[in-house]
Order: structure tokens, then C-alpha cells, then sequence
């Protein structure tokens, strides 16, 4: 009988899938968060500042910008989580894929507006973190534990009769 379920057996190292699913993971953050953001903003009838994103003082339930950063990326934790199901697919992967993300969002805030030094800023991302990491854990093991087919050797066809040979008289 041969397995046919997705992920049977040990996956290989493939650098260029690693850097692809790190490049989609990381544009689809980006986009997701901005586009829940630019909502958030025109609810609130905020200017809309796509560089608040990258502002550390700017995370922050004091105020309602704040709050609307704040809530923006936790929506987006649900985002990515789908994203973790189509992109990464695997369960042990998840907690690097989004830890990453984080990381180079992070890094860009670094540039922007240097390291981020408020509390709110570390505690609002690491709640996101970790959700995305034990949600999309979550989503992805349901993925892998669906039931592996298995196929069968044995042909649907009628057996054919084995020939003899001719005898001789």
C-alpha cells in the first residue's frame, strides 16, 4: 500500500521555499495590517498615516489612534493566521514564520523611529505573537492530522488468464 497523504515522511531543506514563504509571510502582514489599519483610521475619522505603523509611541490604548494601531494588528493576528494554513502549512513551523515577521517589523520601526522603548509597544506585539503562533499552530495541525489515503495495488481490472503453452500432440 503507498501512502498518499502531504506531508508523510521527513520534508527536505529547500532555501528558496524558506525565502519565498518568508517574503509572502512578511508582504502579507504588511498589507493586511495596513489595509485593517487605513479601516480603522477612517472609522475613527483619523488621518489617514500609513508611518504610524512604524512609530513605536504610537501603540498605546491611552488614546483611541492608539487603540485603533493596537486592535489593528491583533485583527491582522487573524489574518495571518489563514496565511500560516496557505503558506507554511506545518504546525512546528509556525512559531519561526511569525516570530520572523515580527522581527523585521521590529527592524523597520528600528529605522523609522528607533527602538521602540514603551511598554505598550512590547506588550501589544507580543500578545499578537503569541496568538498567531498557538492559533496558527492550532489551524495547521488540523491540516496534518487529516485522515492519509491510501492507495491500493490491486487493479479494479479482471485478472487475465495466465497462458500455457501450446502442446504438442
Amino acid at each position: 500500500m503507498a501512502a498518499e497523504g502531504k506531508f508523510f515522511g521527513a520534508s527536505k531543506f529547500d532555501p528558496r521555499l524558506i525565502s519565498t514563504q518568508i517574503v509572502v509571510m512578511q508582504a502579507a502582514f504588511w498589507f493586511c495590517f495596513a489595509g485593517v489599519y487605513s479601516i480603522a483610521n477612517w472609522i475613527i475619522g483619523a488621518p489617514q498615516s500609513l508611518s504610524q505603523m512604524f512609530v513605536g509611541k504610537g501603540y498605546t490604548w491611552a488614546t483611541t489612534p492608539g487603540l485603533a494601531l493596537a486592535c489593528s494588528l491583533w485583527a491582522t493576528t487573524f489574518a495571518m493566521v489563514a496565511a500560516l494554513r496557505i503558506v507554511v502549512e506545518r504546525a512546528k513551523k509556525c512559531l519561526d514564520f511569525v516570530a520572523t515577521y515580527h522581527i523585521f517589523h521590529l527592524v523597520a520601526t528600528c529605522f523609522v523611529s528607533g527602538f521602540p522603548s514603551e511598554l505598550h509597544w512590547w506588550v501589544i506585539h507580543a500578545a499578537a505573537l503569541i496568538v498567531a503562533v498557538v492559533v496558527g499552530e492550532y489551524v495547521c495541525m488540523l491540516g496534518e492530522t487529516k485522515a492519509i489515503k491510501m492507495g491500493s495495488k490491486v487493479s479494479k481490472a479482471p485478472a487475465k488468464r495466465a497462458r500455457r503453452p501450446l502442446q504438442q500432440v
